[in-house]
């Protein structure tokens, strides 16, 4: 339950902070002056023979902060203070700011992650949500329906679950992004003024052990017009007429593609997969390469029919056929590959987290070797212009080696690079 009664926040990161041998942080959110100068030039009390100093710099500062609010004036604008929330610094502010927040909160957030425990953080965050709620604050959420860890079957069991649902019942507006889109916020708006905004998902790794940088900037213009951006999420949502119909994963691929040598050297990876005629799978791993590293993730929710279409699949089979087809081939990456770790949501997006593959990378044009199924490339010359750059990366010219060897070298029969080298020419010549 989220509603319960706990110690004071900001004391517990304060005796965290000792437990650790580290100075104590301020408990309270400052003043709006000296939450400006304080947060944004880093200043300390001074040295009594630095006073001096310290005193031209900052009536410099503020002759240079009145010329540029003169300039600004005309459109109504204030500067903004900007202050960096990188690692913990971005959950003690946030804290703060959902404690005293006055008359608004706004989130939209790409994941949410409760977890167990009720002194887990999130839930902890999630709490400081109800408390606002209860102390008058508007609360407004904007989520991916499919973006939760252990999110139930339905939008309505989503919603109803003990974690929203006590959220919901207190007057917290909740709404939920289609599945045939994708919310990627990280934002969170507080009083119309205060905005959040980096790399920071709601869940246990993120607060607790990724390297994670986020930024607040305190500015009434620059909340509203995020504001602004979140009517028109919020619009779409409404209209939920949307349906997916198109290669989505096909639209956002990176320039060049890197791929860790291991996939091509190694008995376990490319090779396995080019012998075993898996071409779904091949073709799969390398459209969620593709996808991690456009997101900048390694883990990930993708949606089955998207996927499926861009895989080539046929757009009049029903999304059903085309989840099963998709699923099936997730699963052989991570039983037969052991290339990912995939979980299943019923009628819902697949939450896929990449194997690590310690290893040195080479590029190659994504272009080259992601296409649609119905593409002239077959998969064994996909594999082929991958061992092409493997090569140039290492200085080496692919012509330049016999086909016995680079069989040998690369795990694959004498037979499957000839064909491969017949697909080559034919696409060449």
């Amino acid at each position: 339950m989220l509603g319960f009664v706990r110690p004071n926040r900001q004391k517990i990161f304060i005796e965290e902070r000792q437990a650790a041998g580290k100075p104590n942080l301020s408990p309270t959110l400052p003043s709006s002056h000296s939450f400006k100068i304080q947060a944004h030039y880093g200043i300390l009390k001074p040295d009594m023979k630095k006073e001096h100093r310290l005193s031209v710099v900052f009536i410099f500062l503020l002759v240079v902060s009145l010329g540029i609010s003169s300039l600004c004036s005309a459109d109504n604008a204030t500067p903004a203070a900007v202050t960096d929330l990188s690692g913990r610094k971005y959950e003690q502010t946030l804290i703060q700011l959902l404690d005293n927040a006055k008359e608004s909160i706004v989130i939209s957030m790409y994941s949410i992650s409760p977890g167990a425990g009720e002194k887990n953080p999130v839930k902890l965050l999630l709490n400081d949500l109800l408390e606002a709620r209860i102390r008058g604050v508007s609360v407004t959420m904007y989520l991916n329906n499919t973006r939760f860890i252990g999110a139930e079957e339905t939008e309505e069991s989503f919603i109803g679950s003990p974690v929203f649902k006590e959220l919901k019942d207190a007057g917290c507006n909740i709404y939920l992004m289609p599945s045939s889109r994708r919310l990627h916020d990280k934002l969170i708006i507080v009083d119309s003024r205060y905005v959040i905004v980096g790399s920071t998902n709601w869940s246990n790794s993120a607060l607790r052990r990724n390297f994670e940088s986020n930024t607040l900037i305190d500015s009434p213009l620059h909340a509203r017009e995020k504001l602004k951006h979140l009517e028109n999420v919020l619009n779409f949502i409404k209209s939920n007429s949307e349906i997916s119909d198109t290669a989505y994963y096909l639209q956002e691929l990176p320039k060049k593609l890197s791929v860790p040598n291991e996939l091509l050297i190694s008995k376990k990876y490319f090779s396995r997969m080019v012998t075993k005629q898996d071409d779904r799978a091949f073709a799969l791993y390398l459209l969620l390469l593709a996808h991690s590293q456009v997101m900048e993730e390694e883990e990930f929710f993708i949606n089955l029919e998207d996927m499926g279409l861009s895989l080539g699949l046929p757009a009049s089979w029903n999304y059903t056929a085309l989840r099963r087809q998709v699923i099936r081939s997730l699963k052989k990456l991570q039983s037969r590959y052991n290339l990912i770790n995939v979980k299943f949501f019923h009628s819902k997006d697949a939450f896929v987290r990449l194997a690590d593959i310690p290893d040195s990378s080479f590029t190659i044009s994504s272009n080259s070797v992601i296409q649609s199924q119905d593409s002239a490339l077959s998969t064994r010359l996909k594999f082929l212009l991958l061992i092409e750059a493997l090569l140039k990366s290492e200085g080496e010219d692919l012509h330049s080696m016999t086909k016995a060897g680079l069989a040998r070298r690369f795990n694959v029969g004498k037979k499957t690079i000839q064909k491969a080298f017949k697909d080559l020419d034919a696409i060449r010549n």
